[in-house]
Parts: C-alpha cells; sequence; structure tokens
C-alpha cells in the first residue's frame, strides 16, 4: 500500500480508486482482494491494462472498455472544487466497522463533517417512506430521548422515517449521518434540500457515498447502499416495514454482518404496514420499548466516550473553512497503520466481542417460493444454474432485461436473491 502521506500530499494517486469504483461499480465483493494481492490501487490498475487479470467479472470488462484515468481525474478534480472528500479504503478516516463487511467500499465520497466517521457509537435508524402516525411519533419520542448521549444518528436520508430520525438528531443536538444511493451532489430528494442544508450547515451532518459525484438515485443503487448503513453501526433499528420494505434489506445486512437489530413492536398485529418485522422479532430481533434500549447494545460493547471525540466542526464552520478533500485530513492513525489493518483483515468477518450474544445456527432449510410466477421462475432458474448474469437470465427467461431488473430488485428485497456485482444474481439457497 501507498506510504504515509501519498494519499494525502499526492491527489494523483486518488484517480486509482476513482477509476477502479467506475470500472467495478458498488458492491463488487472481490474487488479488495484484487487491491490487497496486487498491493496498491495502481499496480492493480497496471496489471489490468497489462492483461494479467484473466479471471475479471464481465461488468468490469466493460468498464475497462467505458472509463479512463483521464474520467477519474476530472472528479478528483471536481471533488477537489466541490468541497467532497474522498476516503479509500486505506484512509484513517474510513470507518473500522465498514472495512471489515463482506464487499465494504473502496472509496467513500463525503461530504460535511467527516469526523463522525470516527465515533464508535453510531446508530442506524430505518423505516417506510410512509410511515403511519404511530411510527412517526415512536421514532421522534426514541431519538429525543437519546438527547444527551454520545451517539451519532445514521440513516439513509429518504423521504418518512429517514428524514424524521435526521430532524429529530439535529433537533436534539445529535449529530447524524446520511448515507445515500445517488451521488453526493445529487439533490434527491428533492423534498429534503433545507434538511440536506440543515445537516451541513450545522456542523454536525455528514453525507456518504459509494457513488461518484453525478450518479442519479436508480432503484438498483439502494440494496448495495444498505450494507453500507448497517455497516457504520453496531445496531440498526427499523421502525417500520412491510413485507416488502427496503428497509429490511438493511435489517438482514446487519444480521449478515453480526451486529444488532431491533424492532418497534407493531401497533397492530394485524396491519400489513408492521408484517416486515414479525418475522424478525420472531427470530431473535430485541424489541424497540424505550431510548434505553437503544443505548444498551453500546453501553456493554462501546462506552460512553468524551464528548470532544465527536469533533464537531462548529469552528470550522462559523469561520467558513470547508473541509474539500482527503489529503487535507491529518490524525494520529497514519494511514501506513490504516494499509496495514487493511491487509490484515481484508476479507474477515467482523469480530465478536466475548460479551455479545451469539445468534443460534439457523437449520438449513429450502427457502420458500415467491408468489408471483415471474419471480418464481427466476428464483427456480438461479437455484439451478448458479450465479448468472442478468443478460443470460433474460435471454434464458425470454423476458426483457428492464422488467427482469425490476423483478431481481424485488427479489434482492425480499430476500431470494443477492446482486454479487454489476448485474450477476445468486439466488439464496435456505
Amino acid at each position: 500500500m501507498e506510504d504515509q502521506q501519498t494519499i494525502y500530499e499526492k491527489p494523483e494517486l486518488l484517480r486509482y480508486w476513482v477509476w477502479l469504483s467506475l470500472v467495478f461499480g458498488a458492491g463488487c465483493p472481490g474487488l479488495t482482494r484484487y487491491i490487497h494481492d496486487y498491493g496498491s490501487p495502481e499496480a492493480l490498475y497496471d496489471a489490468m491494462q497489462a492483461g494479467r487479470l484473466r479471471e475479471l467479472p464481465l461488468d468490469a470488462r466493460k468498464g475497462m472498455a467505458e472509463h479512463t484515468v483521464g474520467e477519474a481525474d476530472s472528479i478528483v478534480y471536481y471533488c477537489r472544487t466541490h468541497e467532497i472528500a474522498l476516503v479509500p479504503i486505506v484512509s484513517p478516516f474510513y470507518p473500522e466497522e465498514l472495512r471489515r463487511i463482506p464487499a465494504p467500499p473502496i472509496l467513500l465520497t463525503a461530504r460535511g463533517n467527516i469526523g463522525l466517521l470516527k465515533h464508535p457509537r453510531k446508530l442506524a435508524i430505518v423505516g417506510t417512506r410512509k410511515p403511519s402516525p404511530y411510527t412517526e411519533e415512536v421514532t421522534a419520542a426514541m431519538i429525543a430521548g437519546l438527547k444527551g448521549q454520545e451517539i451519532v444518528i445514521v440513516s439513509g436520508f429518504a423521504k418518512g422515517i429517514d428524514a424524521i430520525a435526521h430532524t429529530m438528531a439535529l433537533d436534539s443536538g445529535l449529530p447524524t449521518i446520511g448515507v445515500l444511493g445517488c451521488g453526493i451532489n445529487v439533490n434527491y430528494p428533492r423534498e429534503n434540500m433545507q434538511l440536506r442544508d440543515r445537516m451541513l450547515t450545522s456542523g454536525r451532518g455528514l453525507f456518504l457515498s459509494e457513488y461518484m459525484p453525478g450518479v442519479q438515485p436508480f432503484p438498483a443503487n439502494f440494496p448495495k447502499r444498505n450494507r453500507i448503513l448497517s455497516g457504520l453501526c453496531y445496531a440498526s433499528a427499523v421502525m417500520e416495514a412491510a413485507s416488502r420494505s427496503g428497509s429490511l434489506v438493511t435489517a438482514r445486512c446487519a444480521l449478515e454482518q453480526g451486529r444488532q437489530v431491533l424492532c418497534v413492536p407493531p401497533a397492530d398485529l394485524f396491519d400489513a404496514r408492521y408484517a416486515g418485522v414479525i418475522p424478525f422479532l420472531r427470530e431473535g430481533a430485541a424489541p424497540l420499548m424505550s431510548p434505553d434500549d437503544l443505548l444498551s447494545p453500546y453501553d456493554s460493547y462501546y462506552p460512553p466516550v468524551p464528548s470532544e471525540a465527536i469533533l464537531i466542526a462548529e469552528d470550522s464552520a462559523a469561520r467558513g473553512v470547508p473541509l474539500r478533500y482527503a489529503e487535507t485530513i491529518t490524525d494520529e492513525i497514519t494511514a501506513n497503520e490504516a494499509a496495514e489493518t487493511f491487509q490484515r483483515t481484508a476479507g474477515e468477518p467482523a469480530p465478536q466481542p466475548e460479551n455479545r450474544p451469539q445468534p443460534e445456527p439457523e437449520p438449513e432449510k429450502q427457502a420458500p417460493l415467491p408468489d408471483d410466477p415471474q419471480e418464481r421462475a427466476i428464483v427456480e432458474y438461479l437455484r439451478v444454474h448458479g450465479d448468472t448474469h442478468a443478460d443470460d437470465i433474460a435471454a434464458a427467461l425470454d423476458m426483457d432485461l428492464s422488467e427482469l431488473l425490476n423483478a431481481l430488485l424485488s427479489l434482492e428485497i425480499q430476500g431470494y436473491v443477492e446482486s454479487l456485482f454489476g448485474k450477476q444474481y445468486r439466488a439464496f439457497a435456505m
């Protein structure tokens, strides 16, 4: 890996992190291993250009033809001039929790108080875009009850519960992080523009994305985004979710990452708006009954930290001094140490603390097939043929590609399939 200062003093090296992000796309499970094996993004780039990687994913081969380092240089320059930090996986500011998840993003774009990434007590709040009045009241009360605690509220900056979580965090004097499914400069959703401005100007907000500036909020982006949302946090709280809610993707990601999941008990057992949380509560998710329930996972694993460790940039914000770029970051942790940690932990599962209750292993069972005939055919095909590119699935099942991708997104939210990289998909067989 690059030595201690190169990432920060030589921004031209960031071009390779950006180029690899463009070529491989979001959520590629093998990319960190490639970088680990070749020692640096620059060496991996050279190897790819020389044709020494014979087993590149199809989408990566296509990406090599579509993206150049010149394009990457333009993105680096844009970020430098628009107060967007580029945070590679070897940066000392890259969150250790996120580094340990399967397929971690190799590069984050960030805008706002980047010091929040180092805070150990981060809590994800997720839920529907159209919450019931009961859920709105519960969400607001739970976060208001955290006032004065050393904790960062993380959510997806969507309408509904996400917006309530970010707003209540600010109202309660808590820092908050929004994880986006689009480019960090894209104003989405437009209804949240005032909230975006408030998060940035308060010094208590941060926006994160693994997508490059300008990337639009395509539906397929959000399931990949959700693994980051849960991966930043030791616990995720689901406030309300129907049976096919995208919030359940975050909850499943949290469980797969060895993190805690909490769910608000339904106001009405027969209300379909809460159907998604019932299986999680039945299978051992903690019921969320009070703000203390949100804190209890952290009190045993992450003791409260001094308030100055939140690193709120109020003074900088007041003086109009923006954090423009990753090269401006200084910290007692060197990039060398971060690179060594990345090399040591690449591909390792998150550590399990001794005092963390271990989930009981589930017995192997065949997953039920979806009710929709078209979705059922897709799942059956993937179970028989294994990992398959979307183009090949569409051809085999005589489906329009856009129709197939919509069906695959629905199946991913329901937990029947997972996207591996680009347009490769795999069926869960349990």
